[in-house]
């Protein structure tokens, strides 16, 4: 097979065998340029796929919607969407995702980076969010997200119950899909104001050291507020991600984390593992990428306590 380095186009012919997983990362003996050579080329995005025709059809399936928060950035919150979607796509589950983070990195993860995001939706689409939603290759759905999301705040934050406006245009929607995932901004605005109120439960990714306490903090008291003042009934539950078993100051901070959330925690734990940086740069999900990883088995079970809330 031939791979070409995509800086100076550089051809090199390769035994396939060298591929002990989907990418490989190699160096361009000509211009020194480092770059990842893939075993299968990766396809195109795939075109929007249109709900419309679904959403008529489909009986109401008990949809039940999830946010990934925390005021704190660097907790793995976009990885955990990817992943935990995937795994509950693996188990026959339809999932959507929704990037509601101006940084667009989950949609950069799924190839869908500058596609139509919520806020063309709102403006251009009357609110018809299916006329945004692609189907990618992986058999998880997404609404993607873009710069322009960050025109949202000042367009919409005057208007009336402009809290309410995800929860109101998920209500089609609902009826396709088993799970609808929901990555949120390192902040608490408009995006994530929304997401919690159109969730049933918010997952809390944190490290396990002392400023993400913090942040978990704040996140638990935005979401207590909304609770006493909306009436709304969202659960939580604490996530411990990018973990190391052997530093004893994470083991110590873990347990803490335990107490301040009165036992709100999920008992799965997701380790500090290569394969989840590694299948960043592939742009895969840690179990496509490698089904052995133990960030990917961790998901897996992280899905399977999932179901059981």
């Amino acid at each position: 097979m031939f791979i070409s380095c995509d800086k100076c186009k550089t051809k090199y012919k390769v035994d396939e065998s060298v591929f002990k997983k989907p990418t490989l990362r190699v160096k361009c003996s000509k211009c020194k340029h480092v770059f990842t050579a893939y075993k299968t080329p990766p396809k195109q995005d795939d075109a929007p796929y249109v709900l419309d025709a679904a959403v008529q059809k489909a009986a109401a399936p008990e949809c039940k919607v999830v946010c990934i928060c925390n005021q704190k950035g660097g907790v793995a919150k976009t990885s955990t969407c990817l992943n935990l979607a995937s795994s509950l796509s693996a188990k026959g589950k339809r999932v959507l995702l929704i990037d509601f983070d101006v940084q667009a990195n989950l949609s950069l993860l799924l190839r869908c980076k500058n596609k139509k995001s919520f806020f063309e939706a709102m403006g251009d689409d009357d609110g018809d969010l299916t006329k945004a939603i692609i189907k990618t290759k992986h058999g998880i759905w997404l609404l993607p997200s873009n710069s322009r999301m960050a025109l949202a705040s000042k367009k919409y934050l005057n208007q009336e119950k402009f809290e309410y406006f995800l929860r109101e245009k998920l209500e089609r929607i609902k009826k396709v899909f088993d799970y609808i995932i929901i990555d949120t901004p390192p902040s608490g605005d408009f995006y994530t104001l929304n997401a919690l109120l159109a969730s049933d439960l918010a997952i809390i990714p944190t490290q396990c050291d002392y400023l993400s306490m913090n942040g978990v903090s704040h996140i638990v008291n935005m979401i207590n507020v909304i609770r006493n003042k909306t009436k709304h009934k969202l659960d939580y539950r604490g996530l411990a991600t990018l973990y190391n078993p052997e530093n004893t100051v994470e083991k110590v901070v873990y347990e803490k984390l335990k107490t301040q959330l009165g036992g709100k925690m999920f008992n799965t734990v997701i380790n500090r593992d290569s394969s989840l940086q590694e299948s960043h740069i592939a742009r895969l999900p840690v179990l496509e990428y490698d089904k052995d990883s133990k960030a990917g088995q961790q998901y897996l079970a992280l899905s399977e306590e999932l179901l059981e809330i």
